[in-house]
C-alpha cells in the first residue's frame, strides 16, 4: 500500500489527485498496486493493455490520470 497516491472516486470512474509519478514507477515494475481511497477502502490498480483500472469485487473501473 502506497500512501504517496491520492486517489478520489467520481460517477463511474477513479481520478488520479496526486501522485502520478509515483504511480507511474511503481507499475513500471509491478502489474498492480493497492491504494487505500479514503470512503472507499483498499483498492487494487491494475495495469491492462487499455489503460489503468481498479478492480472492485465484480467490477472494473477505469483510472484517470
Amino acid at each position: 500500500m502506497d500512501s504517496g497516491i491520492i486517489l478520489i472516486r467520481e460517477e463511474k470512474n477513479y481520478r488520479v489527485l496526486y501522485g502520478r509519478l509515483r504511480l507511474a514507477g511503481v507499475l513500471s515494475g509491478a502489474d498492480e498496486i493497492c491504494i487505500d481511497v479514503k470512503g472507499e477502502g483498499k483498492v487494487r490498480i491494475l495495469k491492462t493493455r487499455g489503460g489503468l483500472v481498479v478492480q472492485q469485487k465484480n467490477r472494473r473501473l477505469p483510472v484517470l490520470m
